[in-house]
């Protein structure tokens, strides 16, 4: 009878243990190679309007997108809504064909996250890197959703970057910006 009892006990400690060691600051980066010009591949990210053309999310469920009176560049906004949540994404700051940061917040401002991408040339493809950082994990028992959040973030960026690469290489649909 003492055996159970002491893997329970050990299981136990380490639950309450283990979040102690994971990251405060939660962070997801995803890459990809494209066989296209960061010239190329800009219009797709610096547009809000593209968005839909190639992220997970839109693929996904349904979603209902408006914009702002800027939808490319620093200061474009993109507000989004389907059954479950709501959101506004900003661009906050962009270098032409080198990178794009912007603010994702959900749930009118209950949750937000930092995100960049990334345009590195590497000969005649780019270097693709998307990467996403959100509020410091206080309470260490929360650091197990964040585990969650980093597994579920990972698989959409990945998805995403992979829906990136077929819509670039294969130009189709054209970016707004291009049309």
């Amino acid at each position: 009878m003492k055996r159970p009892s002491l893997r329970l006990l050990a299981v136990a400690a380490f639950l309450l243990v283990f979040p102690f060691f994971l990251r405060r600051r939660p962070r997801v980066e995803r890459r990809i190679t494209i066989l296209a010009p960061p010239n190329t591949i800009f219009p797709y990210l610096n547009d809000l309007r593209n968005w839909p053309l190639w992220t997970s999310w839109s693929r996904r469920a349904e979603i209902h997108y408006t914009y702002g009176e800027i939808a490319e560049g620093p200061g474009a906004e993109q507000a989004w809504s389907n059954r479950k949540m709501h959101g506004v994404m900003r661009i906050l700051k962009t270098e032409p064909n080198e990178r794009i940061d912007y603010e994702l917040t959900m749930q009118d401002e209950k949750y937000r996250m930092f995100g960049r991408v990334e345009l590195h040339a590497d000969g005649e493809c780019t270097r693709v890197v998307w990467k996403c950082v959100w509020d410091l994990a206080e309470n260490p028992y929360r650091r197990y959703f964040d585990l969650l959040l980093r597994w579920m973030i990972r698989s959409d960026f990945g998805e995403g970057l992979a829906n990136l690469k077929e819509v670039v290489e294969n130009i189709n649909p054209r970016p707004l910006a291009l049309r």
